[in-house]
């Protein structure tokens, strides 16, 4: 009987999961014996103080994969990097990646996740931001990033029920950050001052791929997952957007009427001296407090 070779790559498979014998990173295909499931956030509680995250659970985590925020700052908040736990603007509670072994008799664990980033549509701006492979070529070193997490998933047929997931071969990894500081200083070095007529928002697109070792020392590669953060640049179009304080282009944006009795007359929840403290500056495009009223 002759067997074509995909069917014996797929006979290997389902010997290694049938029979718990391990194989080699090449021979994970699709992710079938060592799988990147998808990426969830967790309930956040955020208050004056902190933002307290729960972690997720199989069945029950918010399905992730996107967000936006701003370029440089998000209601004030400076973008530092992503997810940033201290700012309720920038998924706090985000960016969790669930992973899953699906081999019986044989744990695997976790070494680290590597990240690889794109930006579709690059060359739309290649006359401004010279770039290569979808990539501006300043940014180019920061174009693969490593983060060196662990974690431990049992085998699949394992009754160990210690694991936070809620089963014993899932474990779900914060990727922290999945966008670095300095990533962001260079894309923003880049773009940031870019004419908002040129484009509104950024896609990045971050591809995570996991790496782990199994009992018997054999190596594993996950499948591929692929997140995208938009970073939003509508500063100085005219209008005040979700996000911004205010806007150059508007006609006062920051004008708050005259002080009466400590409070701003068009607004009472700004407090003042003098009618100078009503009246502010919005500050323009490409710096890091860009869209925010300065008094």
């Amino acid at each position: 009987m002759r067997i074509s070779g995909r069917g014996v790559v797929m006979v290997a498979v389902l010997a290694v999961l049938a029979a718990g014998v391990t194989a080699s990173a090449d021979n994970n295909p699709a992710g079938m014996a060592f799988r990147a499931v998808n990426f969830v956030k967790g309930k956040a509680d955020v208050t004056e103080d902190k933002i307290t995250c729960e972690i997720p659970v199989v069945g029950e985590g918010i399905a992730d994969g996107a967000f936006a925020m701003g370029i440089w700052n998000t209601f004030g908040f400076a973008n530092l990097y992503f997810p940033d736990p201290n700012s309720p603007f920038t998924n706090p509670c985000g960016g969790w990646l669930q992973l899953q072994n699906n081999l019986v008799q044989q744990s695997i664990a976790l070494e680290r996740v590597e990240l690889r980033f794109k930006i579709p549509g690059a060359g739309r701006f290649r006359q401004f931001v010279p770039t290569k492979n979808g990539f501006p070529i300043a940014c180019r070193e920061f174009r693969k990033d490593t983060l060196f997490v662990g974690a431990f998933m049992n085998s699949s047929d394992s009754t160990d029920q210690t694991s936070s997931s809620g089963k014993p071969n899932v474990a779900f990894i914060q990727l922290l950050p999945m966008v670095s500081t300095q990533l962001f200083n260079c894309l923003r070095g880049q773009y940031g001052s870019l004419s908002t007529d040129l484009y509104s928002s950024l896609p990045l697109v971050i591809r995570v791929t996991a790496f782990g070792t199994s009992d018997s020392g054999d190596r594993f590669r996950s499948n591929t997952l692929a997140y995208t953060l938009n970073l939003r640049h509508t500063c100085g179009n005219g209008r005040v957007d979700d996000g911004e304080f205010c806007d150059p282009g508007e006609p006062n944006p920051c004008a708050h009427g005259v002080c009466v009795n400590g409070t701003c007359s068009l607004d009472t929840r700004k407090l003042c001296n003098v009618d100078a403290d009503c009246n502010g500056t919005c500050t323009s495009s490409a710096v890091p407090e860009e869209c925010t009223c300065l008094y």
